[in-house]
């Protein structure tokens, strides 16, 4: 019975030891189907063998999911790290650009002809797109020359992007002309992309002049049957205000990607800064929004009371030997008048001077006497007199020297104090 117990035992643990070894055997990785692995901690990164920096196909960078078993410090990113930035990105690697050559093209812009404006856009945006594999498209709207023509043509097929093939397609547009038919080139457009999968980027370059369909609700269209998928990118060509707001309508209807004039995009590094955008996603030449105008606020009218002060200013002059206010003086003297009508509690001293001519006796009784005839004035004006006193004070405070007539001149005077 003992060797029974001992047997039961023994094959119990070896059975326990074949567990624990199996338990613990270090679990084999999935396969990543030829995905390279950036270790980021428990997360991971993973980007496609032998992919140039850009990838090879929309959003082909990913985060692959880490075991339920980690902890939640293992699914942070580590933003310090190049692969940081590869996540975040997005490729767009599907375009097609719409070129205006419709007959408002011929009109000249910054001593050019729009046409040429409109193409130079799109051959240096055609050097900017980004080295990888790219499908892409070049569409033009407007009749061309040729008993054939038609409102809107493919000038470069929707397909496997060649920079030299597309150059090529674009230097075919030599001739503008017609009606500006936008809508009928977006609705297009969007069977254009058909084919296609992954991230979309349209590109519109025109003056916008419309004289055929919607291409706002065109714009709308094309964003419902494509949703989150498609961007659209507007180029002005010119500086017509509806024209303006009209490329700005037709952008923001994609609810991503913005409006732009081909003014913005002259120096290169903003030609760079618009491809990334359009290729990326990106925001670089967005342009930013307006801060708001400050609010201005309307200022306080100055009371009666307030505009007196400035009133006060006045010099009454006198000529010599003279004590009669001359009739220039009589605007400023009905100013003060109203104002101390307004100003009901003011109380005005009049002080009145003369030059040194005479005794100093005599330019007393006549410092007095100036003064009190311009409170004559203003009393006559409606002026209560108990809101002026006067003072004479002679040869006493010349303001001016007395060894020049000029000096002397404006020495008769008669000037204001407000005491109250």
């Amino acid at each position: 019975m003992t060797k029974i117990c001992f047997k039961v035992l023994f094959f119990i643990m070896i059975s326990m030891i074949l567990i624990a070894c199996a338990g613990s055997e270090p679990q084999r990785n999935a396969d990543t189907g030829g995905l390279t692995r950036y270790n980021t901690g428990g997360a991971g990164i993973y980007k496609a063998s032998g992919a140039d920096s850009y990838g090879t196909a929309p959003q082909q960078v990913r985060q692959i999911s880490a075991p339920r078993t980690q902890s939640p410090e293992s699914f942070i990113l580590d933003p310090e790290k190049l692969e940081m930035g590869e996540y975040m990105e997005k490729f767009v690697n599907t375009f097609l650009v719409i070129l205006d050559a419709s007959g408002s093209k011929y009109l000249p812009y910054s001593g050019k002809v729009k046409l040429k404006i409109a193409k130079d856009i799109v051959r240096r945006l055609n050097q900017k797109t980004p080295p990888r594999p790219l499908t892409g498209a070049l569409r033009r709207y407007g009749f061309e020359a040729g008993a054939f023509s038609r409102k809107t043509a493919l000038l470069y097929d929707m397909g496997p992007y060649s920079r030299p093939d597309y150059a090529r397609s674009i230097e075919t547009v030599r001739w503008a002309g017609g009606k500006s038919p936008m809508a009928l080139a977006i609705d297009a457009a969007s069977d254009d992309f058909a084919p296609t999968t992954g991230l979309l980027s349209l590109v519109i370059v025109s003056d916008g002049k419309i004289y055929q369909g919607d291409p706002i609700e065109a714009a709308k269209r094309i964003k419902a049957r494509y949703g989150d998928r498609i961007c659209i990118y507007t180029c002005l060509v010119g500086d017509l205000p509806f024209g303006k707001d009209l490329m700005e309508r037709v952008a923001k209807a994609g609810e991503c990607g913005y409006a732009i004039t081909a003014d913005d995009l002259v120096p290169e590094k903003a030609m760079e800064d618009w491809a990334y955008d359009i290729f990326h996603r990106g925001d670089r030449m967005k342009p930013k929004p307006k801060p708001r105008a400050p609010r201005i606020v309307k200022p306080r009218a100055p009371s009666p009371c307030e505009l007196l002060n400035q009133a006060l200013r006045l010099k009454v002059q006198f000529d010599l030997n003279k004590w009669d206010i001359k009739p220039e003086f009589y605007n400023g003297l009905d100013r003060i008048a109203d104002l101390m009508i307004k100003c009901s509690s003011s109380q005005v001293e009049i002080h009145g001077h003369t030059c040194n001519i005479w005794t100093e006796k005599y330019n007393m009784k006549l410092s007095h006497l100036r003064a009190t005839e311009v409170m004559k004035y203003l009393v006559n004006k409606g002026v209560r007199p108990a809101q002026l006193t006067v003072a004479g004070h002679g040869l006493t405070v010349p303001s001016a020297s007395n060894k020049t007539e000029e000096g002397r001149v404006s020495n008769r005077r008669a000037e204001f104090t407000r005491i109250r």
